[in-house]
């Protein structure tokens, strides 16, 4: 992580701001003499150009926002009380580590510029050309900076067009980003000699210029700037063709086919390999109805999308990879910046670090991830899932990112199972095996996947693994082809609590996930899993060929017939149907829901302590970054293979907490490769 700079004598950037706050106007020369002019023409200069004091520069955008965008700020504060007032924008570190980060993906910079900077981030591109994505905390006064950013270029450019996008209307106009953005305007308007006439002024649209007539018709003179703002509700085709200069997504956290119509807009803004327009992404965490994945998806690999590439100093163990542009919670935390604009870091994440404290404390379950995802620390506390899942994301997120700092699921062996010259189920590990820990797994990838073993089936002195020590929950796909598309398989042994073997109780042994091309080759591995660890299947029985496979290929008998634990009236059967039970379970959505509780209580079940107190959990031995990632971004009407297949999973451990497992004989050593820490 890079020192950032310490900033001094930081008013020498917004005297024209300060003389306004002081004198209610900017300019001292009387209006329309030459000295009036070349003030107001320098002023231009500087908001299109920059500006430097004393060895410290800013960009164009940054002195346009210091000095001619009034926004609500605490100006003012007693004690803990404070109330916010129109005024300037302070000068903050925060802000210009932002708008250099726009200008060097806009235009680049040279690596000696860049030194000189000392921004507290580390660019890993400097050539310029890309666009910009931004994951941030809540409160970081981004609708003003952007509409700042359009009111200039409305008011100072010829020909600029700009515009504006969201899911939904109500956020680029309710308090939004162009409210913001005609606020400025009508400031400017009223006080610098800049205004501009419209050729079109509307809510959503406006258009400088003037018409004039000529030659007997009339004909569009002037400026000729834009500013549109575009609502791409359940459309984002309608990103087609915007040609701007800059592209804002707003509110891009609540923005359902966000990836589709950035991509969908980038082909009007690059030609060739040269970039004509900049397209800007932000959105915050925290909204109950979030979705996240396209917004994840753009900041966690921005070369992919043409977004600048930024050293992800944030999250832990993530140094060295690229992300985009992330502002935490206690960068420009009001109360936590001194005159000069410099954030006390130490001081704000204190202050947060507080308020999680006394979230614990409360009755609701979702405050502390509620008040984490809006005042993130790191990008992944960003875009924790709030309300729609009641698992304890933070503490998968912490697990989460231990596993990738660590590299903990390459420990995992991956290969493939067969049946050697006896019948018996073997397994050997393979070099080319490719296990599927991406979630979502990214479109075009080889979706056939590989059985992954934490820990071997523990076996008695005759060399037989116990009967019902493990068992085997799993989620099946829908039909035949198509690998690349659709749900995936996913299966995991579960090793029952037993006295006789310590390692791992409760916890995940060993998985299959994925989805070949022939759905009886799925099968096959499934049965394999089965007899490799003696056990039976659990699995939900209306879709998928489960069933007929096990028919086809007198496998029956590893099945498990519904689960006992469902009452009377949930397994009541139709008049002439026969009394068995079924196999496999269906799941309702009651069931559904049920089972998200068993879940939640299972991740979070004790199992030993380490030697420093704390206390692991079953959430702690989970290693396959999919399944965490799953469990963090999991709502009721997504598609989240492996997570129905333990739901699943915990229907079968209920159904199975009074029959005891037992060995007859005593227990072999488990083999030397799968010998490892229980939290490995």
């Amino acid at each position: 992580m890079r020192s950032p700079r310490t900033f001094t004598n930081t008013d020498a950037l917004r005297q024209p701001a300060l003389h306004y706050k002081e004198h209610g106007y900017y300019c001292d020369h009387p209006q329309g003499t030459k000295a009036y002019w070349d003030y107001w023409e320098e002023q231009k200069r500087r908001c299109l150009e920059g500006y430097e004091v004393d060895g410290l520069k800013i960009t164009g955008y940054h002195y346009f926002y210091l000095n001619f965008s009034p926004i609500l700020l605490v100006e003012e504060a007693e004690g803990n009380s404070a109330q916010k007032i129109e005024t300037f924008p302070h000068f903050w570190d925060g802000d210009y580590n932002y708008f250099w980060t726009l200008e060097i993906a806009q235009n680049g910079i040279s690596e000696e510029e860049y030194e000189d900077l000392q921004l507290g981030l580390d660019i890993t591109n400097l050539e310029g050309g890309f666009h910009i994505v931004v994951l941030k905390a809540r409160g970081k006064g981004f609708s003003y900076k952007a509409g700042s950013m359009l009111a200039r270029n409305f008011v100072l450019k010829r020909k600029s067009k700009n515009f504006a996008l969201a899911h939904e209307k109500e956020y680029l106009t309710k308090d939004g980003l162009l409210t913001k953005a005609w606020d400025t305007i009508d400031f400017i308007d009223a006080n610098t000699p800049w205004r501009q006439p419209r050729l079109k002024d509307a809510t959503m649209h406006k258009r400088s210029g003037y018409q004039q007539k000529r030659g007997g018709s009339y004909v569009e003179l002037g400026t000729k700037n834009e500013i549109m703002g575009v609502s791409l509700k359940d459309n984002p085709d309608k990103a087609r063709g915007k040609r701007g200069e800059l592209i804002f997504f707003e509110e891009a956290g609540k923005f359902p086919g966000l990836q589709e119509a950035w991509e969908i807009c980038r082909p009007s803004v690059e030609q060739g390999k040269y970039t004509t327009g900049t397209m800007i992404a932000y959105g915050t965490g925290g909204s109950e109805q979030g979705d996240y994945e396209d917004l994840e998806e753009l900041f966690y690999n921005p070369e992919s999308y043409n977004v600048q590439p930024i050293n992800n100093q944030w999250d832990e163990g993530a140094d060295g990879n690229n992300c985009s542009f992330f502002f935490p919670s206690y960068i420009n935390c009001e109360g936590f910046i001194d005159e000069e604009g410099n954030s006390d870091i130490e001081g704000a994440k204190a202050y947060h670090e507080d308020q999680r404290e006394k979230k614990k404390q409360t009755d609701e379950p979702r405050a502390l991830e509620q008040y984490t995802s809006e005042n993130p620390f790191t990008p992944r506390e960003a875009t924790l899932r709030v309300a729609t899942n009641i698992f304890p994301t933070r503490e998968l997120q912490e697990q989460l990112n231990r596993v990738l700092a660590e590299d903990r699921h390459n420990s995992l062996v991956s290969g493939q199972l067969y049946t050697d010259s006896d019948g018996d189920a073997k397994f050997r590990q393979t070099e080319d095996a490719s296990p599927i820990f991406k979630y979502p797994a990214p479109e075009g990838m080889d979706k056939t996947g590989a059985v992954v073993i934490k820990e071997a089936p523990v076996r008695n002195n005759d060399g037989k693994v116990p009967q019902g020590l493990y068992t085997i929950c799993h989620d099946p796909y829908a039909h035949d082809g198509q690998p690349e598309k659709g749900s995936l398989g996913a299966a995991f042994v579960i090793k029952r609590t037993n006295n006789f073997s310590k390692t791992l109780n409760g916890s995940i042994v060993a998985s299959y996930v994925g989805r070949p091309r022939r759905q009886d080759d799925y099968n096959r591995n499934l049965f394999l899993l089965a007899d490799y660890y003696n056990c039976k299947i659990g699995f939900e029985n209306n879709r998928g060929d489960v069933i007929g496979y096990a028919k086809r290929f007198n496998r029956l008998h590893y099945l498990e017939e519904e689960f006992e634990i469902l009452d009377k009236k949930q397994r009541k059967k139709k008049p002439g149907k026969t009394t068995n039970r079924p196999y496999g379970i269906r799941m309702s959505k009651p069931r559904k829901n049920q089972g998200q509780v068993y879940l939640r209580d299972w991740l979070l079940t004790p199992l030993s302590k380490y030697e420093d107190g704390e206390e692991k959990l079953v959430l702690h031995t989970i290693l396959d970054p999919a399944l965490l990632n799953e469990l963090i971004k999991y709502n009721p009407d997504g598609n989240f293979d492996r997570v129905s297949a333990l739901l699943i999973g915990m229907y079968y451990l209920k159904d199975l907490q009074t029959k005891q497992v037992r060995s007859e004989s005593g227990l072999e050593k488990h083999q030397e490769f799968f010998n490892r820490p229980l939290y490995q």
